[in-house]
Protein backbone atom coordinates (compact mmCIF):
# COMPACT_ATOMS: atom_id res chain seq x y z
CA UNK A 1 0.00 0.00 0.00
CA UNK A 2 1.70 3.68 -1.30
CA UNK A 3 2.45 5.92 1.75
CA UNK A 4 3.19 9.85 2.02
CA UNK A 5 6.19 10.60 3.83
CA UNK A 6 7.36 14.27 4.58
CA UNK A 7 10.86 15.32 3.23
CA UNK A 8 13.23 16.99 6.34
CA UNK A 9 14.59 19.41 3.96
CA UNK A 10 17.79 21.65 5.90
CA UNK A 11 14.42 23.85 7.01
CA UNK A 12 12.53 21.25 8.56
CA UNK A 13 8.97 20.08 7.12
CA UNK A 14 7.25 22.30 4.70
CA UNK A 15 3.23 22.27 5.12
CA UNK A 16 0.88 25.66 3.31
CA UNK A 17 0.07 26.73 -0.35
CA UNK A 18 3.02 30.02 0.39
CA UNK A 19 5.51 27.91 2.00
CA UNK A 20 7.69 26.91 -1.45
CA UNK A 21 7.85 29.18 -4.66
CA UNK A 22 8.99 28.45 -7.86
CA UNK A 23 11.38 30.34 -10.42
CA UNK A 24 12.98 28.48 -12.90
CA UNK A 25 12.52 24.83 -14.02
CA UNK A 26 15.87 23.14 -16.08
CA UNK A 27 15.58 19.55 -18.04
CA UNK A 28 18.69 18.07 -18.82
CA UNK A 29 17.38 15.54 -21.36
CA UNK A 30 20.30 13.80 -22.17
CA UNK A 31 21.81 13.75 -18.50
CA UNK A 32 17.92 12.99 -17.21
CA UNK A 33 18.46 15.64 -14.57
CA UNK A 34 15.61 17.95 -13.27
CA UNK A 35 16.60 21.43 -11.49
CA UNK A 36 13.97 23.41 -9.79
CA UNK A 37 14.86 26.97 -8.36
CA UNK A 38 13.20 28.92 -6.39
CA UNK A 39 12.47 30.47 -2.69
CA UNK A 40 11.29 28.91 0.65
CA UNK A 41 8.89 30.93 2.90
CA UNK A 42 11.12 31.35 5.91
CA UNK A 43 7.95 32.25 7.97
CA UNK A 44 6.28 28.65 7.21
CA UNK A 45 9.95 26.96 7.58
CA UNK A 46 10.60 25.96 11.09
CA UNK A 47 14.19 26.40 11.50
CA UNK A 48 14.67 29.47 8.54
CA UNK A 49 15.96 32.42 10.03
CA UNK A 50 15.14 34.72 6.44
CA UNK A 51 12.03 35.79 5.34
CA UNK A 52 12.66 33.75 1.99
CA UNK A 53 15.24 31.46 1.51
CA UNK A 54 16.67 30.33 -1.89
CA UNK A 55 17.09 26.60 -2.66
CA UNK A 56 17.98 24.65 -5.75
CA UNK A 57 16.45 20.75 -6.56
CA UNK A 58 18.44 18.48 -8.19
CA UNK A 59 16.65 15.03 -9.18
CA UNK A 60 18.58 12.74 -10.88
CA UNK A 61 18.42 9.55 -12.84
CA UNK A 62 14.88 10.85 -13.67
CA UNK A 63 12.58 7.97 -15.76
CA UNK A 64 8.91 9.92 -14.67
CA UNK A 65 8.33 13.65 -14.77
CA UNK A 66 4.89 15.43 -14.43
CA UNK A 67 3.83 18.94 -13.62
CA UNK A 68 0.30 19.93 -13.19
CA UNK A 69 -1.04 23.44 -12.01
CA UNK A 70 -1.97 22.54 -8.05
CA UNK A 71 -5.55 24.37 -8.78
CA UNK A 72 -6.15 21.19 -11.45
CA UNK A 73 -4.66 18.44 -9.58
CA UNK A 74 -6.84 19.92 -6.29
CA UNK A 75 -9.75 19.51 -8.22
CA UNK A 76 -9.11 16.03 -9.16
CA UNK A 77 -9.71 12.64 -6.97
CA UNK A 78 -6.04 12.16 -6.05
CA UNK A 79 -5.90 12.25 -2.87
CA UNK A 80 -1.96 12.19 -3.26
CA UNK A 81 -2.18 15.77 -3.96
CA UNK A 82 -4.65 16.65 -1.06
CA UNK A 83 -2.43 14.88 1.28
CA UNK A 84 0.95 15.57 2.92
CA UNK A 85 3.61 18.26 3.00
CA UNK A 86 4.93 20.09 0.50
CA UNK A 87 7.92 17.79 -0.28
CA UNK A 88 6.86 14.52 0.15
CA UNK A 89 8.13 10.83 -1.26
CA UNK A 90 5.76 7.79 -1.83
CA UNK A 91 6.40 4.66 -0.82
CA UNK A 92 5.53 1.09 -2.75
CA UNK A 93 3.24 3.22 -5.32
CA UNK A 94 1.78 1.84 -8.82
CA UNK A 95 4.22 4.22 -11.15
CA UNK A 96 7.37 2.72 -8.87
CA UNK A 97 6.21 -1.19 -9.75
CA UNK A 98 5.57 0.29 -13.38
CA UNK A 99 9.43 1.37 -13.98
CA UNK A 100 10.84 -1.58 -11.81
CA UNK A 101 8.96 -3.74 -14.26
CA UNK A 102 9.57 -2.50 -17.05
CA UNK A 103 13.24 -0.68 -16.69
CA UNK A 104 14.69 -2.75 -13.46
CA UNK A 105 15.09 0.41 -11.87
CA UNK A 106 15.04 0.77 -8.03
CA UNK A 107 13.67 4.63 -7.81
CA UNK A 108 12.43 7.33 -5.51
CA UNK A 109 8.72 8.91 -6.29
CA UNK A 110 8.63 12.52 -5.11
CA UNK A 111 5.56 15.14 -5.01
CA UNK A 112 6.62 18.66 -4.68
CA UNK A 113 3.87 21.31 -4.25
CA UNK A 114 4.83 24.80 -4.85
CA UNK A 115 2.39 27.96 -4.89
CA UNK A 116 1.35 27.34 -8.41
CA UNK A 117 2.23 23.87 -9.46
CA UNK A 118 2.39 20.40 -8.29
CA UNK A 119 5.80 17.96 -9.66
CA UNK A 120 6.10 14.17 -9.72
CA UNK A 121 9.17 13.13 -10.34
CA UNK A 122 10.11 9.18 -10.05
CA UNK A 123 14.23 9.44 -10.29
CA UNK A 124 17.30 7.68 -8.40
CA UNK A 125 17.92 10.51 -5.81
CA UNK A 126 17.89 14.04 -5.28
CA UNK A 127 19.76 16.56 -3.71
CA UNK A 128 18.60 20.32 -1.88
CA UNK A 129 20.97 23.07 -1.61
CA UNK A 130 19.87 25.93 0.69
Amino acid sequence: MSQIKAIQTPLGELHGRDAVYLDHVYMNYAKKELVLKGEINGGLAPEAVDDFVPYELIFTGVYYFNMIELDVALGMSEQKYTQGSCFDELTDTPLLAAIASVRGKDLKHFLLKTYDDIFEIACRDYKMTI
